[in-house]
């Protein structure tokens, strides 16, 4: 068996960004979790996916989060962030983080070379063509949905400012930090002794991993420094709530996309609740967001 790291190691092992950046309602819900196999479009050659992930990982998130917008089944494998024995099988073994994705059998490390793997992917694009056909949604295209301005600054926002904010208000005391690692409670294929330890030691560690992220970035007030970034996206990205989404359209684009999925990472945690639940803004277009993955969720 391999052995755990060191606690400090752990946070490098939960983010794929230069940051090294009772049970949970995301882990309850069904909304986000893996697609059922028969509610995917039967005419369309699907890709297969497996993607190896933590629950609580912003990044891992963002990747599950355009999975389910398209509507596409793959399995979601969770990792032990102390032993990590569910990547010993992967050929690339000098990756040790999450997310890492495995697509039509290739290894694909990290969300942003997942995100953009997908959307290259022949076979995954018709999934997203088809929804916007099937809205009456003629405004959106592939183009229009990764590579507008929206799409880019919005991707990019939430993947360098929004996801390095998580960590921080979601370790920020010890006992949040335990809260946030209970959802191992929901994880079928830990055993009881592994579960105590994640609890145990993987939430001393992301507590001792969130203030170095902290040190590391200059914040002294993580709730403040979250609630001027959502800030920024309601006023910003929403317009104040002009806009039902960030693109500007009747559909969201990767921009309204990888946002939810970054803030839908912390869903049922005090972070949540400072994140959505505060701004009348951001909480409609949130449940919009759950909708549109409802729908093919």
């Amino acid at each position: 068996m391999q052995r755990a790291r060191p606690l400090i190691s752990l946070s490098r092992t939960f983010s794929d960004t230069k940051i090294k950046s009772s049970i949970p309602a995301f882990v309850r819900s069904s909304s986000f979790s893996t697609t059922d196999a028969s509610t995917s479009e039967p005419s369309l050659s699907s890709p297969s996916v497996a993607l190896h992930q933590y629950a609580i990982c912003p990044f891992c998130n963002k990747a599950k989060a355009l999975l389910a917008y398209a509507g596409l089944s793959y399995d979601a494998i969770e990792v032990n962030p102390l032993t990590k024995t569910e990547l010993k099988h992967l050929q690339d073994q000098s990756y040790r983080k999450v997310p890492i994705a495995v697509i039509d059998g290739q290894q694909i490390n990290g969300s942003d070379a997942i995100v953009a793997a997908l959307l290259d992917h022949t076979d995954f694009q018709p999934f997203l063509e088809n929804r916007w056909e099937a809205a009456g949604d003629k405004g959106m295209t592939m183009d229009k949905f990764r590579l507008s301005d929206s799409a880019t600054r919005w991707s990019r926002f939430a993947h360098d400012d929004l996801a390095a904010l998580m960590y921080p208000n979601l370790c920020n005391t010890l006992v949040h930090s335990y809260q946030a690692f209970s959802y191992v409670d929901g994880v079928h294929a830990f055993s009881k002794g592994q579960k105590i330890m994640i609890k145990g030691i993987g939430s001393v560690a992301m507590y001792l991993a969130a203030s170095k992220i902290k040190s590391k970035r200059g914040i002294s007030d993580e709730k403040e420094a979250l609630a001027r970034a959502v800030a920024i996206w309601e006023e910003e990205g929403l317009g104040r709530g002009a806009k039902h989404f960030g693109s500007g359209l009747g559909q969201p684009d990767l921009g309204d996309i990888t946002v939810y999925g970054t803030l839908r990472s912390v869903e049922g945690l005090p972070a949540h609740d400072l994140a959505v639940e505060s701004s009348p803004v951001v909480r409609d277009w949130y449940q919009r967001m759950r909708q549109e993955m409802a729908e093919h969720g």
